[in-house]
């Protein structure tokens, strides 16, 4: 019974390897470059954060450099994701209206 129980398990880690590798194939196939750099940033930061907080308890010093790093990862995260929201509705929106502008021929 107990090889059985190996063979079983061993054929579900193939299937969550697979379903992993075509999730994150998926997720690279569907993002954008500046997704993938956002969702890094708050994945370090998250991970970040975790680990600041198991530290913290063994040496509060230097769980606190950490989650400063952690706050840091978020704040270039927010700063980011703002920067890309104002450049995308005022400067990629008005270059995508004129170029509309410059294709259709107007009614005379």
């Amino acid at each position: 019974m107990y090889i059985n129980d190996t063979i079983v398990l061993s054929k579900e880690r193939g299937t969550m390897y697979q379903t992993l590798t075509s999730s994150l194939a998926d997720w690279n196939d569907t993002t954008s470059d500046r997704q993938k750099l956002q969702h890094g940033y708050i994945i370090v930061a998250v991970i970040l954060l975790i680990i600041a907080g198991v530290l913290g308890l063994l040496n509060q010093s230097l769980g606190q450099q950490i989650l400063a790093i952690a706050i840091a990862a978020a704040a270039v995260f927010l700063v980011n994701a703002i920067a890309w929201a104002l450049l995308q509705s005022f400067v990629l929106m008005h270059v995508a209206n004129k170029q509309k502008a410059t294709r259709s021929p107007r009614k005379k």
